[in-house]
């Protein structure tokens, strides 16, 4: 009898405990703010990540709850600005994210940079580094497992920058 109380006090417990740890899912009301930093990139046709370590630069974003966001480039040690919005995948999507983020750059910041003659021996076939996306835009998406990625638009072919907190 003393028996099946133990055994009925452990299964309890094990429930209990089991209820009360915290649920670190990603969903689309997992904040994105705070800031994340490039780790590497990889490509659409092989899943092997090139590390940030072998990289010669490397970028970040700074995203806040008011839906600004700041990027940096540490090659070109420059800033851009901007807002973002958040969209969320319809239901019916067949997609691998929880949600996107587009960014929109401050034009004026946009441009003066990318008309820059050279900054730090990067010119304009190098802006693809600092701005990869299109029409003022880039577009991230949230992982499940927790990282963003911007694969830029039309670039289908090149490097995914994969961003983790």
């Amino acid at each position: 009898m003393m028996m099946k109380y133990s055994v009925f006090a452990g299964l309890i417990a094990v429930i209990l405990f089991s209820a009360c740890q915290e649920d670190n899912s990603i969903t689309t009301e997992t904040s994105v703010e705070g800031q994340w930093e490039l780790q590497g990139f990889r490509s659409n046709w092989i899943d092997d990540m090139i590390s940030v370590d072998e990289m010669d630069y490397s970028d970040s974003y700074t995203f806040r709850a008011d839906g600004t966001f700041t990027k940096f480039n540490t090659v070109l040690g420059s800033e851009l600005s901007g807002t973002f919005e958040e969209i969320i995948p319809d239901i019916g999507d067949n997609v691998n994210h929880v949600k996107n983020l587009r960014l929109s750059f401050n034009p004026d910041e946009l441009e003066n940079l990318l008309n820059a003659e050279d900054v730090s021996g990067w010119n304009q076939e190098h802006q693809f580094h600092v701005f990869y996306g299109s029409n003022e835009t880039e577009e991230l998406s949230l992982h499940p497992d927790g990282t963003l990625s911007n694969a830029g638009f039309a670039w289908r072919d090149g490097p995914i920058y994969i961003y983790k907190k």
